[in-house]
């Protein structure tokens, strides 16, 4: 009786000792992070404005977010380049005016590995933003803009960018 229950726990013991761990990635593991940016007033630059009806695409892609009236914004850079180009589009779902102003952020990726269940995550090491100006600019409606980080990282909440118009 006793080498029976022995043989059944040793058993029972090796089909335990056989399961590995879940590799689920836990959300207190954050991935790549965002870009953050406000929009604040051109007269007042410490007040913030909403961008009426914003909408923005990566050039060369069919995807566009929608943010309605805002002024802060949270936004993917491409991991797989050093650079991402985004339109944004104020008065989007208007029928008379469309206003769409270019932004090229440009950075250096830098892969980190988190764990075997979520991989790799990607901070952006010198960031920098550039406007694209129109033949005439008064066709842009962003009037400036100021890097506040050129380090983007999971462990902010703090803005990036402040777009002014």
């Amino acid at each position: 009786m006793k080498s029976k229950l022995f043989y059944t726990l040793l058993i029972v013991s090796f089909l335990f000792l056989g399961c590995e761990r879940d590799d689920i990635c836990s959300e207190a593991f954050q991935v790549t992070p965002k870009l953050i940016i406000e929009f604040y007033d051109i007269n007042d630059q410490e007040d913030p404005k909403n961008v009426a009806d914003l909408s923005i695409f990566a050039i060369g892609s069919e995807d566009t977010i929608s943010f309605g009236n805002t002024n802060r914004i949270e936004i993917p850079l491409q991991t797989n380049q050093e650079s991402t180009r985004y339109a944004f589009v104020r008065q989007a779902t208007s029928e008379d005016f469309i206003n769409l102003d270019e932004i090229n952020f440009t950075y250096v990726t830098q892969d980190i590995y988190v764990n075997r269940a979520c991989g790799y995550k990607t901070e952006f090491l010198d960031f920098q933003a550039v406007r694209i100006i129109e033949d005439n600019p008064e066709n842009n409606w962003m009037r400036s803009l100021n890097v506040q980080q050129t380090f983007i990282n999971e462990d902010q909440d703090e803005p990036h960018l402040f777009i002014f118009h």
